[in-house]
């Protein structure tokens, strides 16, 4: 029954009606102006913009992380309610300058950015960060450190549950009734102060994963379930007194058992409809296939919505050449993505059940090609397999991603590649980056199948292409050396997941394979 329910949803979702985009910002641009009025001025223009774009919510972080709010709040801190050796770093002086002016006046930029977007009948949603990470480099001293920690160092988590990063030992420990307190405290500040321009409340427990100490998660999930039934019955009152419906939603790690790991019980918040809707999420890049599906299971029959996440960052790739010459591959490779990587992966969130798509820390009316893209769903799509971010810590708050693929000679290895839509009338290639053999790729010999039918046997070198353009990578995932490309017979494609099934034959030297797309165009 629950996956004739699932079909049902992606079949209606998939109509070409338009995408449902809702803008988050983290609030760095709150105070960017030399003056009080002149950040006021700055702030409300940027809402003007926001609103002649395609984008009809807008979500707005009330601190710059968890601790340091944009509001003369009485619970946490105020930008200057210290001076440290950052305000004389020329990395932090003007900003400092800047914010600390705009504190000073009492200026409160949630209420600014939600009374210009009620003005333009956009949502307005005040957005709070959970356990924000970004202090952690140097906790004494930082400028994004707030009272509230240099006062309850020893409710800190001590070890940081992810190895490869020591610095997540100095967040708070959720486990700790005081640190529970104080964040619900700063939410039903939030909450109370906003609830005359507010349309809900979104908290953000994706920036950072980070709630409890290494292995106990799981035995205190519940202690974050109790927090959002307080967050719930909070906001239902405000929702009451306003006589208005008020949304609240939460953003996540991308996949259940990244959920499990943080102490996020998503069963039980769905089940308890604690939430109205949920935003699966990774950290910082474009993720084409996170399964969002796996989400709408549990959360649809509950009637809560699964948002999808657009990030304005990829993994460094070469924009996409149907001519795959050497000119295409020339520049510096980037991490901006375009607006046919965008299409592509907004298409397939889509696909997989997501209501509607969270543009995250991009200014999206600033990116016409993007917007373009998303609003007329016109032009080239780029259904790319995910690449690991440079900072992905696998089966902690990410998943872990299927590139790199090293090939062995004679060993099948199988990448899954899902294009959300029907690409029966289009045309089709199939591209991989490659990494390994430097710059000759002259005895590079390949098997590929794509859904069991057969693109390419034998000497690879005919339709690979080594790049030229100044190349960046990371150590999780290489920079691609070259490119082989073929053209695909679109009747080959699926609707859906597709199989892509690569054998090295032959090469020199080891192989690996660093990116894969399918790209489709009219």
């Amino acid at each position: 029954m629950k996956s004739l329910i699932l079909l049902a949803i992606i079949t209606q979702l998939d109509a070409a009606e338009p995408f449902q985009l809702m803008q988050n910002l983290d609030g760095d641009l709150s105070f960017t102006g030399d003056t009080p009025a002149e950040s006021k001025a700055k702030l409300e223009k940027l809402v003007d913009d926001i609103a002649s774009g395609p984008a009809k919510s807008l979500m707005w972080s009330i601190g710059a992380g968890s601790d340091i709010l944009y509001y003369p709040t009485k619970v946490a801190s105020i930008w200057g309610w210290r001076v440290t050796r950052y305000n004389g770093d020329p990395a932090w002086k003007t900003r400092l300058e800047r914010c600390r002016a705009a504190a000073a006046a009492g200026m409160d930029a949630p209420r600014i950015a939600g009374e210009r977007a009620k003005k333009h009948a956009l949502a307005f949603y005040p957005s709070y960060r959970m356990n924000d990470a970004h202090f952690c480099s140097d906790p004494l001293r930082y400028p994004l450190t707030g009272r509230f920690w240099m006062e309850h160092q020893d409710a800190t988590i001590g070890v940081s549950p992810v190895p490869q990063y020591e610095g997540y030992k100095h967040l708070l420990n959720f486990a700790r009734a005081e640190v529970r307190a104080y964040r619900l405290a700063v939410i039903f500040e939030a909450m109370n102060r906003y609830a005359d321009v507010m349309d809900g409340f979104e908290i953000d427990f994706n920036r950072f994963q980070i709630f409890f100490p290494p292995g106990e998660a799981a035995q205190h999930a519940h202690l974050i379930t109790g927090m959002l039934e307080e967050a719930r019955e909070h906001l239902q009152g405000i929702s009451t007194a306003q006589k208005r419906p008020m949304k609240l939603i939460v953003r996540v790690p991308p996949t259940l058992k990244n959920c499990a790991w943080a102490g996020l019980d998503i069963a039980a918040w769905t089940q308890r409809r604690l939430i109205d809707a949920l935003i699966p999420s990774q950290v910082m890049t474009l993720a084409h296939d996170m399964p969002i599906d796996e989400f709408v299971r549990l959360a649809q029959p509950a009637g809560c919505e699964v948002i999808g996440s657009l990030y304005g960052r990829s993994g460094y790739i070469w924009p996409f050449s149907p001519q795959h010459e050497t000119a295409a591959y020339a520049a510096e490779v980037t991490r901006t993505p375009t607006g046919a990587q965008f299409l592509g992966a907004a298409l397939n969130q889509r696909h997989l059940g997501a209501s509607g798509l969270q543009i995250y820390n991009l200014l999206l009316h600033t990116q016409p090609e993007i917007m373009q893209a998303l609003t007329t769903r016109q032009g080239t799509r780029r259904f790319l397999v995910t690449q690991p971010y440079f900072l992905d810590h696998t089966d902690t708050y990410e998943y872990r991603k299927q590139l790199p693929v090293a090939l062995n000679p004679g060993e099948e290895n199988t990448l899954s590649v899902l294009i959300g839509e029907d690409a029966s009338k289009s045309h089709a290639w199939l591209r991989l980056g490659l990494n390994g053999v430097h710059r000759s790729y002259e005895d590079v010999s390949l098997t590929v199948r794509i859904n069991g039918h057969r693109i390419h046997e034998g000497a690879a070198a005919a339709s690979t292409v080594v790049t030229t353009g100044l190349r960046h990578g990371t150590a999780v995932c290489p920079p691609s050396e070259a490119y082989a490309q073929w053209p695909v017979p679109v009747e080959y494609l699926k609707k859906g997941w597709n199989d892509i099934r690569i054998t090295l034959q032959h090469a020199a030297k080891p192989l690996n394979v660093v990116e894969a797309e399918i790209t489709v165009q009219p």
